[in-house]
């Protein structure tokens, strides 16, 4: 405190009292206050952001897919929007701010949708037997199972997994080829063989046609569909890290218990346009 104390109300000089020691922590004082008030003022903590200010934050990163009526985030989950909104992070493999979030299971990633929703001010898309409140879904994130029937409110602004053909058609990007984006997986995605056994960082790769980036390879992306003879069974699309190439394929898709969580799996978001 009398360090302080002199920082803020004494000059410096040789009649100030100031010996080199206390000199070279007011530097570092003057320098750390603003960047906390920058800090601060940036509606980037887990507080009290305006929800305005945060869902145009996330829209900015949402691309329009052409000729339909929803835009998509243009990477995956990362991790550090995940963790800014759930406050854990159960990845496996950390490190980086832009990893994937993985290890999310179906049930995690619609009680993300609509917290993110309700953090944005947006009207929550799903439900568990009619409510729309993740707090009286009497379920705790990475620990097992919704217990009700999970239902989705088309009509709803907030956020969402994508049906598979929505993700389909926007891995497709507008174009013809095999992967999204190109024929040549290693140009836009990461997977066995290529990824050091490890996911990593969104956008690292070359974009689709839409601007999209790493729907093949990276993590398994979660979709809304159920099968058809096993309703908790889920769909995901695009491969991961872990797949072989021809398993990374656009139209390829794969069943997954609700409930299951891998390394190899995460999700993207999309939300309804003129919601």
């Amino acid at each position: 405190m009398k360090t302080l104390k002199k920082c803020f109300g004494l000059g410096v000089g040789r009649k100030s009292g100031l010996s080199f020691a206390t000199f070279a922590i007011c530097a570092i004082i003057l320098l750390a206050v603003p960047l906390q008030i920058s800090c601060s003022d940036s509606g980037d903590d887990n507080g009290d952001s305006n929800p305005d200010e945060t869902r145009q934050n996330i829209d900015r990163q949402m691309i329009p897919v052409q000729d339909k009526t929803y835009s998509i985030l243009k990477t995956e989950v990362t991790q550090e929007l995940y963790e800014s909104v759930m406050d854990e992070n159960p990845s496996g493999f950390k490190g980086e701010k832009n990893l994937p979030v993985e290890q999310v299971s179906w049930y995690d990633a619609v009680y993300f949708c609509n917290k993110l929703s309700a953090k944005c001010g947006l009207t929550p898309v799903y439900a568990v037997d009619g409510e729309p409140d993740v707090e009286k879904w009497g379920y705790a994130p990475h620990k097992g199972n919704i217990t009700g029937t999970v239902s989705q409110n088309e009509n709803a602004s907030g956020y969402r997994l994508p049906t598979m053909e929505e993700w389909q058609y926007a891995a497709k990007g507008g174009q013809d080829y095999k992967y999204s984006g190109s024929d040549n997986l290693a140009e836009v995605g990461w997977y066995d063989g290529k990824s050091g056994s490890k996911t990593h960082p969104v956008a690292q790769k070359a974009h689709n046609g839409y601007g999209l980036y790493d729907m093949s390879g990276n993590v398994m992306e979660w979709c809304w569909d159920s099968n058809p003879n096993y309703s908790r069974r889920r769909c995901n699309c695009g491969g991961s890290w872990s797949y072989d190439a021809s398993l990374c394929v656009v139209s390829n898709k794969y069943w997954n218990d609700a409930n299951y969580a891998s390394r190899s799996l995460g999700f993207r978001i999309v939300r309804s346009t003129g919601k």
